[in-house]
């Protein structure tokens, strides 16, 4: 048995402007810090995975010119994580937010577009829902902004890896969902019912995720993205375990809602939630494998 961490969209931005609203709204900031001192201080979790939108260039997004972040959000972000003490111990894995890819990849070793470590009965995965995410000459194309995808290549990876893993309990994050996800509103609607803008929170190619995912068994997936701050649980769907929270930084309210840690064996997995501010601790899920 492990017990790990589980964190995303922390939005941080280290800028503001008086020319643009909302820029009071800067990202996570040292809430980040304190909630992730929490994970490992008063929860015990062995390692965080960040599965993604570490960074948000919230005054360009609100004037409604997208640009997108520069090295010193990443900067930011690592200087925030390093300031729990547990830096050491933390994997990050890109969002939306986090493209072009380059920055996000130079950032930092712990930066990864895809990475496996294994524990005791455990193999824990995780996955770059971004697509290829490199700068291409326009902010509108080829940045892995609007829809998530899962490269081919990484998808034959992550097939061969989860094979690998046997009897293991199979952790893989993602920030994009893999999926459709009954219960959470933003990622639970048909995508093929929808329109082009509206394939936002899901990947693309979610059907070929899913059919990956489903054809092993003890499979878990804390998923990201999804900018609402009512809807936790998990949804099972053909043997997959896949798990929602409330986004972690509320950008449109500047408030930052719940982290969350799994305790993971080869028998089982419970996942909870804590609340930044009231410490109510929240079971969105307890399953025997």
């Amino acid at each position: 048995m492990v017990r790990i961490g589980w964190l995303s969209d922390s939005h941080v931005d280290p800028f503001s402007s008086p020319d643009v609203d909302r820029t009071d709204l800067p990202g996570a900031g040292e809430r980040l810090t304190q909630d992730i001192r929490s994970l490992f201080e008063t929860y015990g979790i062995s390692d965080l995975y960040f599965n993604g939108d570490a960074v948000f260039q919230s005054d360009s997004f609100w004037s409604g010119n997208y640009a997108h972040s520069t090295p010193e959000y990443y900067d930011r972000f690592w200087e925030l994580v390093d300031a729990s003490g547990h830096g050491d111990n933390v994997v990050a894995a890109p969002g939306n937010h986090d493209t072009p890819l380059q920055y996000f990849v130079e950032s930092d070793d712990r930066a990864r577009l895809r990475y496996k470590k294994e524990y005791d009965g455990v193999t824990v995965f995780m996955m770059n829902t971004a697509g290829t995410g490199w700068v291409s000459g326009s902010a509108d194309m080829g940045y892995g902004w609007t829809n998530g995808y899962v490269p081919y290549k990484d998808l034959r990876w992550l097939d061969r890896e989860l094979e690998k893993a046997g009897d293991n309990a199979k952790v893989v994050y993602f920030h994009h969902h893999a999926t459709l996800t009954p219960g959470d509103p933003l990622a639970s609607s048909q995508t093929e019912t929808q329109e082009l803008t509206n394939l936002y929170w899901v990947c693309r190619n979610h059907s070929t995720v899913h059919d990956i995912l489903s054809s092993y068994d003890k499979v878990v997936c804390p998923q990201g993205h999804t900018a609402q701050a009512a809807a936790e649980g998990s949804s099972n769907v053909d043997g997959v375990e896949y798990l929602y929270k409330k986004h972690y930084y509320h950008v449109y309210t500047g408030e930052v809602t719940t982290y969350a840690f799994l305790d993971v064996g080869a028998d089982g997995v419970t996942v909870t939630t804590v609340d930044h501010n009231s410490g109510e601790e929240n079971t969105i899920l307890e399953k025997q494998f």
